[in-house]
């Protein structure tokens, strides 16, 4: 792992800790102090009043999460353009770089529906994260490289998902299990970064 990529585990790690913080904060956040405030128009007034302040989490979380995949999928993008179309088999980066832009514009627009819809969708995102751990694990043990932290990681973030989805009728329950595995995930980063990685070379 070079340096750079370190860093960049440590500010996305940072980053989960914080956005879980977040999460926790505004599910436990007493909103009726907004309906109470004092010199509103009627028009804000009645906003207030109507708008459902429980759902604040999930927009905060939508909000990054599109913001996350659109730069990702530039950056895989800019890669291809710039050095990954001279490469054997680099335009999978195009590919995997406009999917990820297409999830972006999609987790942005579901911001409308019923929570209980954007909770199962962000429990999707979290297994579809688990899985793709799972079987980078397992390419990497084929080339007897380091995989076993990686499955682990898949595995406990699927049994998050599963259990997520199991509570989907709670969605305030959901809010919890949901920053729970994003704090595991930061420890895991963490962990990944002051991890003693050997170089596997093919013969």
């Amino acid at each position: 792992m070079t340096l750079w990529q370190k860093i960049r585990n440590i500010l996305a790690a940072l980053g989960l800790i914080l956005l879980g913080a977040v999460l926790i904060y505004a599910n436990r956040f007493d909103y009726s102090v907004f309906i109470k405030l004092e010199g509103l128009d009627a028009e804000t007034a009645e906003f207030l009043k109507t708008f459902d302040f429980h759902n604040i989490p999930y927009y905060i979380v939508l909000t990054v999460l599109s913001y996350a995949l659109l730069f990702h999928g530039l950056h895989l993008i800019i890669f291809y353009f710039t050095m990954a179309r001279h490469m054997n088999g680099g335009r999978s980066m195009l590919y995997r770089g406009i999917l990820f832009i297409d999830l972006a514009i999609l987790t942005f627009s579901i911001q409308s529906v019923p929570v209980t819809y954007i909770m199962a969708y962000l429990i999707g995102l979290l297994a579809f994260s688990g899985a793709i751990d799972v079987f980078g694990a397992l390419d990497a043990r084929k080339i007897h490289g380091h995989w076993k932290l990686k499955m682990i990681r898949g595995l406990v973030t699927i049994a998050f998902a599963i259990y997520a989805f199991m509570n989907l009728n709670t969605p305030e329950y959901c809010v919890y299990i949901y920053s729970a595995s994003l704090f595991y995930n930061a420890l895991m980063r963490i962990i990944s970064v002051f991890r003693h990685n050997d170089i596997v070379t093919i013969q």
